[in-house]
């Protein structure tokens, strides 16, 4: 969530069950927005525990892989042409809507990370013989630039509250892929392995629980405990989270002396002169260390300082490679800590780039026309920049990022385990080994200019915690198809709305009542006839 926000408290740990306002105190956005994460915590729960963390109402999200014409012609369609029924979908208490029918490949969601860049093509061509199609599902924060709806035209462009926006995207998962997770996952926990010794035993455990999930991936598992497909393909899509999810602690270090009056003594801690809500993002994900390892990313802002693209010019090339991108702005900031200067990193955004959850290199400023809204951006030889949208319905953008001297040639910083990493200001961040990276991944690390300059983080045995990354997504298994075996069967539960079932209920209860009596009626009809002296006939008669 890159919103201005002075810090984010919720923790479900804590089982705190409500906020309390008082009187005469002033009041946070913090509280405010706890509050929301409480009545949110206590739904999803719910829904989860009580029905579980994959199911749907009625017949939403089903999937349909055929089609029948007016002459009752049935016709098997195009993995990407595979429709969607409209309704509800629960991942994990989360509630996804789907308002009409859609294909795969037009789902509203798209581009899916699942998408090629510049080929327009969905992922869903040309399936393999197995696979399995799965629901990626989280939440992604608008502020008032990509949802201009939510901003009240007499404030004049001021804006005030922003918005979490559930996002879902059908995916697809094969066999070689579900092999590749668990590789990344297997070379994460070795990691973990060489850095602590000390838990050996356990992240054995993992290892093996992770080699016996890759076999039964591959049907190399001659144990017989295999795992119904749906499970198993579920436990391959949580293994990150569940055996490798990254995490980060965070510090302050010791800072040399600076002579400027502006600037706090260095013996203060933190030196910052404002409070700032530091946000530490993963750009690229994977693992960490090499040439294509993960990077990150860092905002003083938690990421919030943004500027609306009005149009960008065509890149120009000089004659050693290196070239310049010039882009046209709505604004440039209300002021010179939120604005935009010569030298910062700033990463170019739009609607398909977010969904697409896409990691082009970053843009370092080299110009700002003040007169005419319009920053130059320098562009490296052998860098390709993402190519911003021309429309405004998919709200282009330009987020500013603040690493600074820190940050290689594509503009973030490299990740470097079990070291510590300067920030600014006496601000240290430091990743635990072992942690296997995805894109938007992140932190949030409040710093305080009061007490002396603090950093108001978790603390765990006398000094600051360990911390699991954020922002983390939530997974449910649609179906999955085997051209070998029964086609394509449904992994989700699905129940009737209380309502259906007890008119159901009741309407069979009637039928049976209605044929008692009709029995009842006919036993009586049939019934011999008692004569006047007591005896009856053979015939029933008198």
């Amino acid at each position: 969530m890159k919103g201005d926000f002075a810090r984010v408290t919720f923790d479900p740990a804590r089982h705190y069950s409500q906020v309390f306002q008082q009187q005469g105190r002033v009041l946070l956005e913090a509280d405010w927005n706890e509050q929301g994460h409480i009545q949110l915590h206590l739904l999803r729960a719910l829904v989860k525990d009580l029905i579980g963390p994959c199911w749907a109402p009625g017949t939403g999200f089903s999937i349909a892989g055929t089609s029948t014409d007016a002459n009752d012609k049935t016709t098997t369609l195009a993995l990407t042409d595979w429709t969607l029924s409209p309704g509800h979908f629960y991942a994990d208490g989360i509630l996804c809507e789907l308002e009409q029918s859609c294909t795969l490949s037009q789902q509203p969601y798209r581009p899916t990370p699942d998408y090629g860049i510049g080929d327009g093509k969905s992922g869903f061509e040309n399936p393999p013989a197995q696979y399995a199609l799965w629901l990626d599902v989280w939440e992604r924060h608008l502020c008032s630039l990509e949802a201009p709806s939510i901003a009240d035209v007499a404030l004049d462009g001021v804006d005030t509250a922003s918005r979490a926006q559930v996002v879902w995207q059908v995916r697809l998962i094969d066999p070689a892929r579900a092999d590749k997770m668990l590789d990344d996952v297997t070379a994460a926990l070795n990691l973990r392995l060489d850095a602590h010794a000390g838990d050996e035993n356990a992240i054995k455990q993992q290892l093996a629980k992770v080699a016996a999930l890759r076999k039964q991936i591959d049907g190399s598992d001659t144990s017989g405990n295999n795992n119904d497909p749906c499970t198993l393909i579920r436990q391959v899509l949580q293994a990150r989270q569940t055996y490798a999810c990254p995490r980060l602690v965070a510090g302050l270090g010791t800072v040399e002396g600076d002579d400027d009056p502006c600037v706090i003594a260095a013996d203060a801690r933190y030196r910052g002169c404002e409070n700032q809500a530091y946000r530490v993002e993963i750009h690229q994900g994977g693992l960490a260390g090499g040439t294509a390892g993960a990077t990150f990313k860092w905002s003083r802002e938690n990421g919030s300082v943004v500027f609306p693209i009005m149009g960008s010019a065509v890149p120009t090339t000089g004659p050693d490679g290196n070239g310049t991108l010039a882009v046209t702005l709505g604004r440039l900031g209300r002021d010179e800590r939120l604005g935009l200067a010569v030298d910062d990193w700033v990463e170019l955004v739009d609607d398909d780039y977010s969904l697409a959850q896409r990691a082009f290199p970053l843009l370092q400023v080299v110009a700002v026309d003040v007169a005419n809204r319009m920053a130059t951006l320098r562009v490296p030889k052998g860098i390709t920049p993402y190519a911003v949208s021309a429309s405004a319905a998919k709200h282009p953008l330009l987020r500013r990022w603040d690493q600074g001297d820190g940050a290689n040639a594509q503009g973030v910083v490299p990740v470097a385990e079990g070291d510590a990493i300067a920030l600014e200001d006496g601000v240290e961040v430091t990743f635990d080994a072992g942690g296997l990276y995805a894109t938007g991944d992140y932190w949030i690390v409040p710093a305080r200019v009061a007490g002396g300059g603090t950093l108001d983080w978790p603390q765990a045995s006398g000094g600051p915690a360990m911390v699991r990354a954020r922002g983390l997504h939530h997974y449910a298994v649609l179906g999955v198809a085997d051209d070998n075996e029964d086609g394509y069967r449904e992994c989700c539960c699905r129940f009737e709305p209380l309502c259906s079932l007890i008119h159901t209920r009741t309407e069979k209860a009637d039928v049976v009542v209605a044929k008692t009596d009709t029995q009842a009626t006919k036993a009586v009809t049939k019934a011999p006839r008692v004569s006047k002296t007591g005896g009856t006939s053979k015939t029933g008669k008198p």
